[in-house]
């Protein structure tokens, strides 16, 4: 395990590209904001980067309106039945890549948080700004990519 591992995990997956290309700007408004991050690829994270991590993001894309399986499984396979689990009191958040309007997209942020939730782990919301960007091309415009990474900087340290 890392000396000093980083203060924040991001774990996604990607089907089309659409939850991929969000990585890069939020990934980098969190080092913007003072933060350290590590990026998986959800077949590639290890439990003892999650247990080493002080708070984990999720990116999923949406599969038919709710996450995606390969991070339900990654949940489902860490869940224990005694509570506080091991991921209780780590900051918790999550993005989704939808489609289109209508695709799901509000109805799968809903579900990965209270997947995150039901870990207890601790959610933050931001009432004051737009955090949330949907993507439904692989060209992200300049707009989306500075909302990305404002939910970047929204998660870092204040």
């Amino acid at each position: 395990m890392e000396e000093n591992p980083p203060e924040l995990l991001m774990v996604y997956t990607t089907k089309n590209g659409r939850t991929g290309s969000m990585v890069d700007p939020i990934e980098r408004g969190i080092i913007e904001a003072g933060g350290t991050v590590a990026t998986r690829q959800v077949d590639e994270v290890r439990w003892e980067e999650m247990l080493a991590a002080k708070g984990i993001i999720v990116g999923t894309p949406v599969r038919f309106g709710d996450v995606d399986w390969e991070i339900k499984r990654l949940f489902d396979v860490t869940a224990f039945q005694d509570y506080p689990g091991p991921l209780h009191g780590k900051v918790g958040g999550a993005f989704v890549g939808g489609g289109r309007p209508g695709s799901g997209a509000e109805l799968c942020l809903l579900s990965m948080l209270h997947i995150l939730l039901n870990h207890g782990m601790v959610i933050q919301g931001t009432p004051c700004r737009l955090t949330t960007a949907r993507w439904s091309s692989e060209t992200p415009t300049k707009r989306k990519w500075n909302r990305c990474a404002t939910h970047g900087d929204a998660t870092g340290p204040n």
